[in-house]
């Protein structure tokens, strides 16, 4: 396995504090490799470092068309169930006719 490279230096004015690896890949649409750091193959779980991404074919469908900015700004943020959250998505889910029991997934502590 490829050791990952560095990807990010934090810096406190002049000191080095931190220094954070990664493996990424850069492709065309057909999955044809352009460019690559540290190890392509390599499974990573980028979690939430790429919720705008996952939030793209919600857009590109057409799906997100009429949604309001706080429903986009939901869809494509992270958060940690806070009452204000849940509240836009129960309402949400009212709009579509989904019930609240409908979530997969509750607030994670």
């Amino acid at each position: 396995m490829t050791p990952a490279v560095p990807m990010a230096e934090i810096y406190r004015g002049a000191f080095l504090e931190s220094v954070h690896g990664g493996h990424a890949v850069i492709a065309r649409s057909s999955g044809e490799i352009v460019e690559a750091f540290g190890d392509p193959d390599q499974i990573i779980l980028p979690r939430s470092a790429i919720k705008m991404m996952q939030a793209l074919p919600l857009v590109e469908s057409g799906a997100a068309d009429g949604l309001s900015q706080e429903q986009l700004a939901l869809a494509c943020a992270s958060h940690a169930g806070e009452a204000r959250h849940v509240e836009q998505v129960s309402a949400w889910l009212g709009e579509v006719g989904l019930a609240a029991n409908a979530k997969s997934c509750g607030p994670q502590a």
